[in-house]
């Protein structure tokens, strides 16, 4: 199924970042289109999307899909986020078949269809306003910010409207554990490696081979450690089959909608019994995916800019575990509800610093990178 037309999304680039927000170490299956400048092209909720955006709005082609939520698996969205969208008061569950859609959508004068993909438009336009928090003023939140702490008033002007996105925690749990020890390059390729060997072919476009995510069961086989250590995963081949079969144990995808529901505290603290997952995976799974969006994610780049909050860290070269919370509490002081988002903010500022010293020292170092602490 595609959709060779583009689709627009009312949104002005003074909500949305599109290239920082899609590459700034949040996701990893995003990557530029061709030699279209500004289109990026990326899988999320079964489909293959290209992005691109005006100063108007945000455009959108679909060039592959699969139902969704996959076969044996369901969606673990918040409930009052779910893109099922029976009327505008009314929800499904989160539970619910998203085929559903098809049978009960509303008449034709208020979705706009295409007949060659599986949902109505309106459905992908959803998708995409949950992935992007579109329902969230973010030029308000800067404006908060910005009178916070002069050191994000310093960042805002370059990296304005970064978003923080809403992502399947699934693939996020996994993500964020091929992330330790890692740059950003290698971490999509490891993720790209999980989709390809364990996931379902979505479609080949361009000649490229695009996969969704696999299930926690594909992942939770005891043959897995073997083959990804096969494919260059290293200890992260052992973290990863052991933390699925930790999570059916713990009750599958309703185990993620249970942490949804908790406190943030206590999600953290669920989510570091999982082998391979310390206090930074944690974070992550919780602010990208849980929306506990106070949480604070502290890698190295953090620990840097956590010296422009707490001087006393000037000398410290390695962070403790007494260290890494107080770092979260003070983002919290300052930032308050939605820090963890103001965080992400600082951190791209830091990420693009820190990328072009990689470029000059690619040649030294192997493993340079975002570190779980």
């Amino acid at each position: 199924m595609t959709s060779i037309q583009w689709h627009k999304i009312c949104c002005p680039n003074t909500q949305l970042q599109l290239k920082t927000t899609l590459t700034g170490g949040q996701s990893f299956r995003w990557k530029t289109h061709g030699s279209a400048q500004g289109e990026f092209i990326g899988v999320f909720a079964n489909i293959v999307w290209i992005l691109k955006q005006t100063s108007s709005h945000l455009l959108y082609r679909i060039v592959g899909e699969l139902p969704y939520p996959n076969e044996g698996n369901q969606d673990v969205m918040s409930e009052t986020n779910h893109p099922v969208t029976v009327n505008k008061k009314r929800k499904t569950s989160a539970k619910a078949n998203l085929a559903q859609i098809r049978l009960k959508a509303p008449e034709p004068d208020q979705y706009t269809t295409c007949r060659n993909l599986l949902y109505p438009l309106k459905y992908y336009e959803q998708l995409l306003r949950i992935y992007f928090r579109l329902d969230i003023d973010l030029a308000k939140l800067y404006r908060q910010w910005t009178t916070c702490h002069t050191h994000f008033e310093k960042n805002a002007n370059q990296f304005y409207a970064v978003r923080q996105l809403d992502q399947d925690p699934v693939e996020n749990v996994f993500s964020f554990i091929c992330s330790q020890n890692n740059n950003i390059s290698r971490i999509s390729n490891l993720v790209e490696k999980i989709c390809s060997n364990y996931g379902d072919k979505i479609c080949e476009y361009d000649g490229m081979a695009y996969f969704n995510f696999p299930t926690v069961s594909s992942l939770a086989a005891l043959e897995v450690e073997t083959n990804l250590r096969k494919l260059s995963f290293g200890y992260r081949a052992k973290y990863i089959q052991k933390s699925a079969e930790e999570i059916i144990a713990k009750g599958d995808l309703e185990w993620f909608q249970k942490l949804q529901h908790l406190n943030y505290e206590d999600a953290h603290r669920e989510l570091l019994s999982l082998t391979g997952i310390g206090p930074k995976v944690a974070d992550c799974i919780c602010l990208m995916s849980l929306n506990h969006l106070q949480a604070i994610p502290v890698d190295t780049h953090v620990f840097q800019i956590a010296k422009n909050y707490l001087p006393h860290l000037g000398k410290t070269k390695s962070i403790s575990g007494k260290m890494y919370v107080e770092i979260g509490n003070k983002f919290r002081e300052i930032y308050r509800p939605m820090s963890g988002w103001a965080q992400t903010v600082l951190f791209c500022a830091d990420l693009k610093q820190f990328r072009k010293t990689e470029e000059r020292t690619l040649s030294k170092t192997n493993d340079a990178g975002i570190k779980d602490l």
